[in-house]
């Protein structure tokens, strides 16, 4: 079996950061967003090794790509994709690939009580609608890994994350690490709580894995972004010559899901 894991560090347990401020490395929480972040990559790499023999590859998701994981403290054996520029969005992702799990991953902009919750870009992104639904970075990441026929098996984020997981991929498995009570507020399982049941939910998502099919969405593809700014969409125009259908959105279309995003 060949698992992705894809992370991301707002979701993972006891971090809310600081309300005006992205979880960056001026944050005074990253360094211990990143610590928490490993832990419970290491529960999930545990919980995927529990269910037999794997390859894993493990993706540093946030922000630049670069060291928001330990990579040190990683359980040996997994291989670490890291850096930026990328190819594409799942990068190395094809069809040989089982099943990916998705860690430490936040709800999309807008969503009430969500913790540390937005789309892409804290400061650039309003919206995002994948042909007319809106979508975060969860429901965009299930839709382009179905594009390449491997199915998101698993999820770990805020109660609110975990809701929305449910909601885009039938039939996954997700733990919630805390439960918000606003953006930057939350009620959180303890760490080692959280790291368990992350290992023993992976462990469970694994075991089901015949009930769990790919997210297809069938072409074309419309992606809206609504951005913050009326500078923002101006400047995507100039960059790229997608379309403004208003003084903050531009759409992208086509048949490849990974050129919309």
């Amino acid at each position: 079996m060949k698992f992705y894991i894809a992370t991301d560090i707002e979701g993972v347990a006891t971090v809310t950061g600081v309300a005006g401020q992205g979880m960056n490395k001026d944050c005074k929480q990253y360094e211990f967003a990143r610590r928490m972040l490993t832990c419970e990559v290491n529960a999930a790499i545990d919980g995927l090794l529990s269910a037999g023999q794997a390859e894993i590859i493990v993706s540093d998701g946030h922000s630049d790509g670069t060291s928001n994981i330990i990579y040190e403290e990683l359980r040996r054996g997994v291989k670490i994709l890291a850096g930026s520029p990328r190819p594409r969005q799942l990068e190395v992702v094809d069809e040989s690939f089982t099943g990916i799990i998705l860690i430490g991953y936040h709800p999309m902009a807008g969503v009430e009580n969500g913790v540390l919750s937005h789309t892409f870009s804290s400061v650039a992104i309003q919206n995002m609608w994948l042909n007319g639904r809106l979508v975060g970075e969860i429901g965009l990441t299930a839709v382009q890994a179905g594009a390449l026929g491997v199915p998101v098996i698993f999820v770990s984020s805020c109660k609110a994350g975990t809701d929305e997981a449910k909601d885009w991929i039938p039939g996954v498995t997700t733990v919630a690490v805390k439960e918000g009570l606003g953006r930057n507020c939350a009620i959180s399982l303890h760490p080692e709580d959280a790291q368990e049941k992350i290992r023993d939910g992976v462990g469970r998502a694994v075991a089901k894995l015949a009930q769990i099919q790919p997210l297809r969405i069938e072409p074309p593809y419309e992606l809206r972004i609504e951005y913050k700014l009326e500078s923002t969409a101006e400047a995507m125009v100039r960059a790229t010559g997608c379309e403004r259908i208003d003084s903050r959105t531009i759409v992208r279309r086509s048949d490849d899901i990974f050129k919309v995003y």
